[in-house]
């Protein structure tokens, strides 16, 4: 075994990974929009809204079976943050070897439930397609999980904390654009919806071995089978609870729809999702890229991060506010264009996109208070908030549902997300903020009201719907407008926490060019 050390990073070191970070994620998250528009767009022309539908539910489904592994992950971030912090090399090694431990062990469970599923799930979805098809589908789609729990999610923690989101980012990327161009060729060449489907299980073979490589060149002294130190995952099962509750708020809906509704109407929220689902991942560029930062602060120098995370919050809910605006201006033309050809099902709908809007603005206002809570290890104490959510969300969207439809699901994730996003903000004034819960609310009431202002004299039909670049066009040049009111609006209310902005972008900029 290498007896090397591992190095206490600088600043400077520091402020680069979080760049990188921004970086590869926008590399990543874009090659992840554009084909995130173009395959659900040829699925919908090839095989209709019911396979559209099924797989996007399917999706979802593993997106569930994905928190076996979120349990283990987030808990084994948590536990690193001091040690890597401070290069506590023995220290490292046992959380390391701690969250093999686990990994292995939840990769025999999710095995075992990914083969019940594909056994029984096809005879309780309303679908057209026949029992072996829809089987064989669930096993192509639950084959990169197990892959991953056994071989490659254990390095994903220390990439984290470490600051390097970039390295994974850009071996994802890579292996992403491999998969998804075998994909559309096949979609572009033959109708056999099986081999296409199983493109799906290209990039993580890929994606394993090229982690293990770079750990073991970067980290030799990395020791997986050292003793474990299974304490310091003593908290796993709360970090499970509140991923449940995470990606229950995430993904319901799609299954509730597909079993009351039909795969037609799951079809509909999958399509409005994709759109503000892309505007979610832009969000967490600037969240994962900073939470290495905001972790290690935490844990060594609080003051510092209380600036810190101030500053971020109060730029990341800007950006949002502003994005959703024009977003919710200028959707329903783009879907016009979008869906044009596919009758089988209603898709265009002010209503649709004013409630999306809200889902998702909401969804902006949990990711930092959550990624707070996270950094500081408070799972245990916040769990009792993630059951009750689920168990808001889950009651009222079933019943909602059935009287309202798509609506309906809609109105029990907005119930959910309201409650959660105000009992977080309570408990982090209590037990991390010290304070500060009025200039919270304040904040996002301002930034809510510009919002609305604006939807109301422009509507939700910003512009003719007269082809893809004039829609764009046209949403780009208000964007400019828009984002002055919101920027000025900030400065306004909160000029405590922004005036040291540019003073932080003249220095970045400065840096640069000394480099240059």
């Amino acid at each position: 075994m290498d007896n090397s050390q591992p190095a206490v990073v600088s600043e400077s070191e520091k402020r680069r990974r979080i760049v990188r970070n921004i970086f590869s994620q926008f590399i990543y998250n874009g090659v992840v929009i554009v084909f995130g528009l173009i395959l659900p767009r040829l699925y919908l022309v090839s095989f209709g809204s019911d396979v559209n539908g099924l797989v996007s539910t399917v999706k979802d489904i593993f997106a569930y079976m994905a928190l076996l592994e979120a349990g283990v992950g987030l808990n084994a971030q948590y536990a690193l943050y001091k040690p890597i912090a401070n290069g506590e090399k023995q220290t490292i090694n046992s959380i390391l070897a701690a969250t093999r431990h686990y990994y292995l062990r939840t990769g025999m469970l999710y095995a075992g439930i990914t083969l019940v599923l594909a056994v029984f799930y096809p005879i309780v979805m309303q679908t057209s397609l026949d029992y072996f098809t829809v089987f064989t589908i669930i096993v192509f789609y639950g084959t990169p999980g197990v892959i991953t729990f056994f071989f490659q999610g254990k390095y994903r923690p220390l990439l984290e904390v470490d600051g390097k989101n970039y390295i994974y980012g850009y071996i994802y990327t890579a292996t992403f654009v491999i998969g998804k161009v075998l994909t559309l060729v096949l979609l572009l060449v033959t109708d056999d919806l099986l081999l296409i489907q199983a493109s799906y299980m290209v990039p993580t073979f890929f994606q394993v071995g090229a982690m293990a490589l770079y750990v073991r060149k970067k980290y030799p002294w990395v020791n997986w089978k050292d003793t474990p130190d299974l304490k310091a995952l003593s908290q796993k099962g709360s970090v499970l609870i509140h991923q449940i509750s995470q990606v229950i708020f995430k993904n319901t809906d799609t299954v509730i729809l597909s079993v009351i509704l039909g795969m037609k109407y799951a079809s509909v929220y999958v399509i409005y999702m994709l759109f503000f689902s892309n505007f979610d991942k832009i969000v967490q560029i600037f969240v994962g890229a900073i939470n290495f930062r905001l972790g290690q602060l935490y844990h060594t120098v609080k003051e510092r991060f209380l600036k810190t995370y101030e500053l971020y919050e109060t730029v990341l809910y800007m950006m949002s506010f502003m994005c959703h605006t024009v977003l919710a201006a200028f959707l329903l033309p783009f879907l016009t264009l979008y869906t044009k050809g596919v009758n089988d099902v209603e898709y265009i709908s002010t209503l649709y996109v004013i409630m999306f809007t809200v889902v998702n603005l909401l969804t902006t206002l949990k990711h930092p208070l959550l990624q707070v809570v996270n950094v500081a290890g408070k799972f245990d104490a916040t769990r009792s908030h993630a059951i009750v959510e689920m168990i808001i969300n889950i009651s009222v969207s079933v019943v909602a549902t059935y009287f309202l439809g798509i609506i309906g699901c809609l109105i029990g994730t907005i119930a959910a997300l309201l409650y959660r996003v105000n009992i977080t903000i309570f408990f982090c004034g209590k037990n991390i903020f010290e304070g500060g819960i009025l200039r919270k609310y304040i904040k996002i009431l301002a930034n809510s009201a510009l919002c609305a202002v604006i939807l109301f004299f422009i509507g939700t039909q910003g512009c003719e719907a007269v082809s893809y670049l004039y829609v764009i066009g046209i949403a780009a040049l208000n964007t400019l407008w828009i984002g002055a009111l919101f920027i000025a609006v900030n400065f306004i209310v909160e000029w405590k926490t922004l005036k040291v902005l540019p003073k932080k972008c003249v220095e970045l900029v400065k840096r640069k060019l000394g480099k240059g």
